[in-house]
């Protein structure tokens, strides 16, 4: 097997039509396939962000430049299924999202309630219990099937009088063009029978929505090659952060994928130390691994108004935070040291201010309370929770300068996006963001809060001292574009596994 292992021949493509199990008796001389899990682009209608954008950007480079298949781990049967191509680009496009209801994230442990519910009489309950989905779906199905396009039109208008909420940020696009709405069983799906040496690429929230534990029985079966993309283990580092289902949930899943994967794929050399370190400690084996950096493409700077700032925000007078709020992210010691400011009068001589943008996370729930409510910050420190994609491009070209105090990350793409704004970033020492920064910005502890006091003003008070690394960044920052980082990951993730076959 060499490294074209990541493409499928049409003739291969064509031996596997929908209904049909694929399988290693479908067509002549099987070859070596190429599946990726898109398990969480599937369940996922908002903007990609995060893991998600990765997975979707790898995603379609495999689809593009290769014939790779998209896989989908059905929690029911506790198995891969495959997506036929036409149906992978609707859900990678955001022309389909599916439809969740009684689907179980099957790396989560226990029962449900609905579990209690007889398995014959579920179906009757959820029509009790969730009438207005149930009947949205039961529409969707008949849309999706009519041949009448009045038909169609009218189950449409019917639809949109019963959706409300979540409803509608699933059935309809931010244009407010539909999307179709897919049950599991609408998927057109076959189930993947894998053969020895086709690849698998799990590039997403594995721990979440797959089961590690049958992964690991099909591939003892059928000693398929499994990529693993880690992009980091701060779960496991900092459970304090998190909830204790989600770690429990964490270490459940590497503590068996990272020994069962061919290839570990991560993103920082960070990364790679702590989960090295970790797996040491369990005496946990990584078989092969490689660092390939996240990829990220340059913005068009060009269409950015700063006439359409934010009502308060003037160019060049404010720090800019863009990042959900979680509790190792930095907000509270950006908070605490706005506040140090604020009493020493230091944004108030030029009418200086601190935004923050993004979505609130998980056990934060008090900060966001008092980000909302404390009187001593109103109008000089602002959250943004929903920003659209132009409006954080704008803030980017007006600000400053941009801050990212996270205590720890697996790499630091909002750094990339400062960067490529002409933006200096006050970043911390956390994880992979010296990687990240280079000699683009300094890093400080993020357990110093002095440090970051004085930074701050110093930035704030003399523009001049941070105009050293906005002409480095000017002059000569660069960073791989999504296809430049897609290519180089499968690149090394097949030489690994080509290595891997040659020592056996």
């Amino acid at each position: 097997m060499t490294t074209q292992v990541q493409t499928t021949t049409a003739n291969d493509r064509r031996a596997a039509p929908a209904g049909q199990e694929i399988s290693a008796s479908s067509g002549p001389a099987p070859v070596p396939r190429l599946f990726f899990d898109l398990s969480w682009s599937l369940r996922w209608a908002g903007p990609p962000v995060g893991i998600l954008r990765v997975e979707r950007e790898l995603a379609r480079f495999s689809l593009t430049k290769s014939s790779a298949i998209g896989a989908f781990f059905d929690p029911e049967t506790r198995s891969y299924v495959a997506l036929d191509r036409s149906t992978t680009a609707r859900f990678l496009s955001g022309d389909a999202v599916l439809d969740t209801l009684g689907l179980r994230d099957p790396g989560r442990t226990g029962k449900r309630k609905s579990d209690l519910i007889p398995k014959p009489l579920r179906g009757v309950a959820r029509w009790l219990l969730q009438f207005r989905h149930s009947l949205l779906q039961a529409l969707e199905r008949r849309r999706l099937s009519t041949q009448s396009a009045g038909e169609a039109n009218l189950l449409d208008r019917l639809q949109r009088r019963l959706m409300w909420g979540k409803y509608r940020a699933f059935m309809l696009k931010p244009d407010g063009t539909r999307r179709d709405f897919l049950a599991v069983d609408r998927l057109g799906a076959t189930p993947i029978d894998f053969r020895p040496d086709d690849v698998l690429v799990c590039a997403g929230a594995g721990w979440t929505h797959t089961d590690i534990s049958s992964i690991r029985e099909q591939k003892q079966a059928a000693p398929f090659r499994l990529v693993l993309m880690c992009y980091d283990i701060i779960p496991l580092l900092f459970p304090q952060f998190y909830k204790p289902h989600d770690v429990a949930a964490f270490e459940r899943y590497f503590g068996v994928a990272f020994a069962l994967a061919d290839v570990v794929v991560f993103t920082s050399r960070s990364a790679l130390t702590d989960a090295t370190a970790w797996c040491a400690q369990r005496r946990i084996t990584i078989r092969r691994s490689a660092v390939v950096p996240l990829g990220a493409d340059v913005p068009d700077t060009r269409a950015t108004n700063l006439e359409r700032l934010p009502a308060g925000l003037i160019p060049g007078r404010f720090a800019l935070f863009v990042s959900t709020i979680e509790p190792r992210k930095g907000h509270r010691l950006l908070y605490e040291t706005w506040l140090r400011l604020l009493a020493d009068g230091v944004p108030q001589k030029t009418g200086f201010k601190l935004v923050f943008v993004g979505r609130k996370g998980w056990l934060v729930d008090d900060l966001v309370r008092t980000l909302d409510t404390d009187e001593l910050i109103a109008g000089t420190l602002l959250r943004l929770e929903h920003a659209d994609d132009a409006t954080v491009r704008t803030l980017y070209a007006g600000a400053a300068f941009c801050c990212y105090p996270s205590l720890y990350e697996g790499y630091g793409l909002p750094l990339v996006e400062a960067f490529y704004f002409g933006k200096a970033v006050l970043a911390s020492t956390g994880g992979a963001l010296p990687e990240v920064a280079r000699d683009f910005s300094p890093c400080l502890d993020p357990n110093d809060p002095d440090a970051w006091y004085d930074m701050m003003r110093l930035w704030i008070e003399d523009p001049e001292a941070r105009a050293s690394y906005e002409k480095r960044i000017a002059d000569s920052f660069d960073h791989p574009s999504w296809d430049s980082a897609a290519g180089e990951f499968f690149a090394r993730a097949m030489e690994s596994i080509q290595e891997t076959i040659d020592r056996s």
